[in-house]
């Protein structure tokens, strides 16, 4: 006998759990555990070769899905059912742990603005400087910096393992309720709004939940910050103060109007998903009568649609960003021309500098103000959609008596199988379908169900299963059942997984060398019901897609034959088998009612063609032990007879598939497998690929445009800096009345400079987000085509859930993601390179030092994206599984609940198994991150000692302006390191 682990895995059977070896975390060193060395060894094999999924570490058990699922799911049904309020009550203890933290990170990064700056400056200033003190001053900023990256690390990395434990959470919960919706519910929920939910809602809703604490840590950072400033600049800030309160009415307006803006693009997106979802899960009728062209053009108008609400969304949002940028601007102004002309009193180099260090650190939290409520709001927005599915109403298990009913043994002593009595059922409430009907199948019979189109037949089949709204009367079925749609339900897999369904493989059954070919849906339907080895059998109009011919071999060798011993319920518009003698009675559905003819003749044939199965026979145990046959290599039976389109098409110029960037088409003949693995590109992303981006934005002229653009607002930003320096400078020299004298003239200057820049900002933002909304529209028109012209091939090797990640995740990523991610880079970099490059030539052989670190950490940064990168496209092959099972459970949760509770518990398990290889990526990517953070803080931190030390050195040849300005400068750098590499870690 072959055992488990020697044999290739089907995906009807959950995969062996990897390794007993525990998680790296669990067994670090104290100093490992702090310093997040464990990760390591890790980062080198990323760096060594492609990461695959199976390189990920297990999940430790705190992370296990299933038991966070269970909990959450008490807690959820015990506090009425809100999941924000559930989630606090689980994390509670851990969040306000968090909420400490992040009130310590305020606090450390207050120190350097709020009091080191202030202090350093002032020495330098004094005609003897205390070069102890100021060295003091030095080593306590960096020794603060240096915690600060510790707690910082150890807090994001707390924050995302809870986001990934919720997420799991929730993902758990809505694909569990999906599998019970009744079907009024999923009328109102298709597939394509349920993968819509885990792909978006769940990560907005989550997202909030982790930025909770920013909702009193924000307050809190500015009220500290205008309490330093009123220290130095006295009641001017107060002035200061009224205008960051009318300008925060402004943003909170357009906050509101971003959050109403952006639950409309939602609804949008999901009428254009469900639309998708339709078109490509019906792409054979589609290709069979040649509708591509008018599907396209449907898919098109709801795009366009999208694409206007994306417009106004955009709109907004550089609405949004300018005022955020010009808040700073014109309260800094407002508070100067109030100290200077209103005051009388004078600008000094401290004075000047510290309260533009502080106005940055409340830059940053007026910033993220609005960034909060803008997540608040979509958190509400996506709760309440996710709310409003987990209430849903589920199929009644009770519509439905079974064996264990304590009427079935009245039904037993008759050989009752399958009854009815007195049923009335609709769809809804209001509307009865059946009336007082009644129905009794006994033990072994074949009943045939017949009617016109339209009278209730299949609905009689929803009846039995539980499906249908019982508003009176009773429904008994006493076995086990095996059903067979009228609509076929095909997983996206091999024929033999469809028809094993879960169960141990018999040869004797089962031919091995078979293949999944979509007109045989029909057959694979029926050979998976009679491979359940069930009592009673629903069978929904099985022949109506076979010729007459395989109707009768089917009839004979299948329904008098294999299942003879069987209790069948056949639905059938074929006058020859309704009227045959081999058929016990026969059911017209008419007007609601169910109108019975009874034939006398046995259901025996002369000579039975096929070996029967036996009445009752083993069922398979959920953790049995199977035995695996080899998997057969046969490339022919993949082609199907769709080869030919209308279409211009090479499979290589998809421009969804990752094979673009040169991964390695799947072989079917190494994997034996008809559904091909998601490809995965290697190294960094391709010159191709940026390539075809930069054309997509517009070209060369889209590139000098942004850049033009980047430039003058840095330069125009550098402008508005050193020409404060100079007002300092020389405000220190001038009587009182000379300053009064020159104020308006240098505010004006130094007004018009910064707001320039803010307008440049506004520019260049406007530019980035109309380029990336059209490239956005034009790779997707690129890749609809595409898809349209594929062949059947295409279909039959490409699961559903893979397309819909495609024109789902990745076109929302073109839409918004790289629009909003390239813009911050932009800036970031920029400013980083005109920061660093003005501290290096004032500092001047001091400055050359920097270079090694600047070295170092630029070989950081390559040795953390490489596998990072990696990391990340195992996110992505790994989400498209999790969706394509969620859009096949919903689309047969039907078949899958008619098949028995065992069968939810195993597509229960399918999906936490998902959700687990997933989260497994999700906590690579965490603790990399993490590692990455912790490091670059502390060589940020070493530049800024660095660049202080210098000026301590060089204070006699430096004045005092371009002191404070390089000391500002230093203090940004670390923060616009550390963010440039993360932006660039999410463009790619």
């Amino acid at each position: 006998m072959l055992r488990k682990d020697d044999v290739p895995r089907y995906s009807t059977f959950d995969a062996p759990a990897k390794g007993e070896a525990p998680h790296p975390q669990d067994e670090a060193s104290t100093v490992s555990w702090f310093s997040f060395a464990w990760v390591v060894p890790f980062l080198r094999l990323g760096n060594t070769r492609q990461l695959a999924p199976d390189d990920m570490w297990a999940l430790q058990d705190v992370n296990r899905v299933g038991r966070l699922a269970a909990e959450f799911k008490v807690v959820y049904d015990r506090k009425n059912k809100g999941i924000l309020t559930s989630f606090f009550v689980i994390y509670w203890a851990k969040f306000s742990l968090l909420g400490v933290l992040q009130l310590f990170t305020v606090v450390c990064d207050l120190y350097g603005p709020g009091y080191v700056l202030q202090q350093v400056i002032a020495a330098v200033e004094a005609p003897t400087v205390d070069t102890t003190y100021v060295l003091q001053l030095i080593a306590s900023l960096y020794a603060s910096q240096f915690v600060n990256a510790f707690v910082k690390s150890h807090m994001n990395y707390m924050n995302d393992v809870i986001g990934i434990q919720f997420s799991s959470s929730l993902r758990s919960m809505l694909f569990e309720k999906a599998l019970r919706l009744n079907a009024s519910s999923k009328k109102k929920k298709t597939a394509g709004d349920i993968a819509n939910l885990f792909s978006t809602d769940v990560i907005n809703v989550m997202a909030f939940a982790l930025s909770i604490h920013q909702i009193w840590i924000v307050p809190c950072q500015i009220a500290f910050v205008l309490y330093l400033l009123y220290n130095i600049v006295g009641w001017s800030i107060f002035v200061g103060l009224g205008l960051v309160a009318l300008l925060l009415v402004v943003n909170a307006i357009l906050a509101v109007m971003l959050g109403q803006e952006e639950e409309h693009l939602f609804k949008l997106k999901d009428d254009r998903m469900k639309v998708v979802n339709e078109v490509f899960g019906s792409i054979q009728i589609i290709k069979f009568n040649a509708w591509e062209e008018k599907f396209l053009a449907k898919i098109r108008q709801l795009r366009d649609a999208e694409l206007g609400s994306i417009g106004r969304f955009f709109r907004i949002v550089i609405a949004l960003i300018s005022f955020m940028n010009c808040t700073p601007v014109l309260v800094t102004v407002t508070v100067f021309a109030t100290f200077t002309l209103w005051m009388q009193e004078a600008l000094t180099v401290t004075i000047v500098f510290s309260t533009l260090a502080l106005f940055k650190s409340l830059q940053d939290a007026l910033v993220n103000l609005p960034i909060v409520i803008m997540s608040m709001v979509q958190s509400l927005v996506s709760a309440k959609r996710i709310n409003d599915v987990l209430h849903m109403d589920e199929v009644d298990p009770d519509n439905v008596w079974t064996p264990e009913h304590p009427i079935a043994a009245t039904y037993a002593k008759d050989e009752v199988v399958v009854a009815i009595d007195d049923g009335t059922f609709g769809w809804d409430k209001e509307t009865p379908l059946f009336r007082n009907i009644n129905l009794k199948v006994k033990k072994g019979e074949l009943v045939v169900v017949h009617g016109a189109v339209g009278q209730g037949k299949s609905s009689l089949c929803s009846i039995l299963l539980g499906e249908m709204h019982k508003a009176g009367g009773s429904v008994f079925v006493g076995g086990r059942v095996a059903y067979f749609a009228q609509q076929s339900w095909i997983q996206n897999t091999t024929i033999r997984e469809n028809i094993l369904f879960g169960k141990p493989y018999r040869s004797r059954l089962v031919p091995q060398g078979t293949r999944r070919v979509r007109a045989h849906e029909a057959r694979i339907s029926l050979a998976r019901a009679c491979y359940s080895d069930a009592d009673i059998f629903l069978l929904d109009s099985p022949l109506s897609a076979v010729d007459a011919i395989v109707a009768s071999e089917i009839f004979s060798k299948c329904f008098l034959g294999l299942l003879s011993q069987k209790t069948v319920l056949l639905v059938t518009h074929n006058p020859e088998i309704i009227e045959s003698k081999a058929v016990h009675r026969t059911f017209l559905v008419q007007d609601g009612q169910l109108i019975e003819s009874t034939l006398d003749s046995p259901r025996t044939l002369q000579e039975v063609p096929v070996t029967p199965l036996q009445a009752r026979t083993p069922y398979w145990e959920e953790d049995a032990v199977v035995e695996y046959p080899p998997a057969t290599t046969q490339y022919d039976q993949l082609v199907t007879p769709s080869l030919r389109s209308p279409y211009h098409f090479k499979l290589e110029e998809m421009l969804f598939t990752p094979a673009a960037e040169g991964g390695k088409a799947t072989s079917f003949e190494e994997t034996g497998r008809l559904i091909a693995e998601e490809e995965r590109a290697e190294g960094r992303v391709s010159k191709e690929v940026v390539v075809n981006y930069v054309r997509a934005l517009g070209g060369c002229s889209a590139v000098i445009v942004i850049f033009v653009l980047t430039l003058s607002m840095q330069v125009a930003k550098l402008g508005s800096d050193l020409w404060l320096t100079h007002w300092a400078n020389v405000a220190d020299a001038q009587d009182s009345h000379a300053f009064a004298e020159t104020s308006n003239i240098n505010m004006g200057i130094y007004a018009g400079l910064a707001l320039g820049s803010c307008l440049l900002v506004a520019a260049q933002t406007f530019a980035i987000l109309g380029y990336g909304l059209g490239a956005s529209q034009r790779m997707f028109d690129a890749m609809l085509k595409s898809l349209l012209a594929a062949p059947m091939r295409f279909f039959d090797t490409n699961p559903i859930g893979r397309i819909l990640n495609r024109l789902g995740d990745d076109v929302s990523a073109c839409d918004l993601g790289i629009p909003f991610t390239l813009g911050p880079i932009l800036y970031e970099s920029s400013s980083a390179l005109f920061t660093i490059t003005t501290a290096i030539v004032l500092t001047q052989a001091f400055g050359l030092l920097v270079l090694p670190l600047l070295y170092v950490y630029f070989r950081l940064g390559a040795f953390f994206l490489e596998p990072l990168r990696e990391v990340n496209r195992i996110q992505k092959t790994t989400r498209s599984p999790l969706i394509s099972l969620v859009s096949e459970g919903i689309d047969g949760s039907t078949t899958i609940r008619a098949f028995g509770a065992k069968q939810l518990r195993r597509f229960y398990r399918l999906n936490t198994q998902k959700i687990e290889t997933f989260c497994e990526a999700r906590v690579a990517n965490t603790a990399i991150n993490a590692w990455f953070s912790m490091r670059m803080q502390a060589l940020s931190s070493t530049i800024v000692v660095i660049l202080l030390v210098a000026l301590v050195a060089l204070h006699d040849s430096l004045n005092p302006g371009l002191v404070g300005l390089l000391i500002t400068y230093g203090l940004n750098i670390p923060n616009n390191l550390m963010y440039l590499v993360n932006m660039w870690s999410q463009l790619e």
